[in-house]
């Protein structure tokens, strides 16, 4: 009797779980970007192989917003290697463009990027990021930002949420981020 209800509890938890991820990868395949978006100013989160980059600056080009902070770019990377992977001139980077360096997490961006929004009191924020990334990158995004419009602009993966049972790689990277997720969610609704 013990061990059929360890067993019951063990399938409806798999069940539960499949249900969540299910539901976050739906929700990762239906983030959109078809609106171009309009703020005071833009935050790209390094990652996603520079196309996060690239998508803010084409942003900050075509005037989305008036300033661009890059959150979470390593130590050893300079301005020449960011314009080689992700475009636009140094002029662009010198009038208009604040590397952040502090960042090491999600959560890092967040914190350097609501310091960068309070330092130059603007009221709205494009956030750049990966579709399979925004569902976290908003659930760090709250604190700090209470009196600032959040615009998600997800941009479209290597992974693919639409058919995520078709390559181990997007299986195994968005079950990766819906834990991180999910260990987010929870920990943030106890802190």
């Amino acid at each position: 009797m013990f061990r059929k209800l360890i067993l019951f509890l063990i399938a409806f938890t798999a069940v539960i779980a499949f249900a969540d991820f299910h539901r976050f990868v739906n929700r990762v395949a239906s983030l959109e970007t078809d609106t171009p978006p309009s703020a005071d100013a833009i935050v790209a989160l390094t990652g996603g192989s520079g196309l996060r980059i690239e998508a803010a600056i084409d942003l900050l080009e075509h005037g989305a917003g008036h300033r661009l902070l890059v959150s979470g770019v390593n130590e050893s990377v300079d301005i020449d290697t960011l314009i080689r992977s992700a475009g636009g001139s140094q002029a662009l980077y010198d009038c208009c463009i604040d590397i952040g360096r502090q960042a090491r997490s999600t959560e890092g961006n967040a914190l350097e990027a609501a310091s960068w929004i309070a330092e130059h009191d603007y009221n709205s924020l494009i956030i750049v990021t990966s579709d399979y990334h925004m569902p976290r990158t908003l659930l760090w995004f709250t604190e700090g930002f209470e009196e600032v419009e959040l615009i998600p602009y997800p941009i479209q993966s290597n992974l693919q949420p639409r058919r995520w049972w078709r390559s181990w790689r997007s299986f195994r990277g968005l079950v990766l981020e819906w834990s991180k997720y999910r260990v987010t969610a929870v920990m943030k609704a106890f802190v």
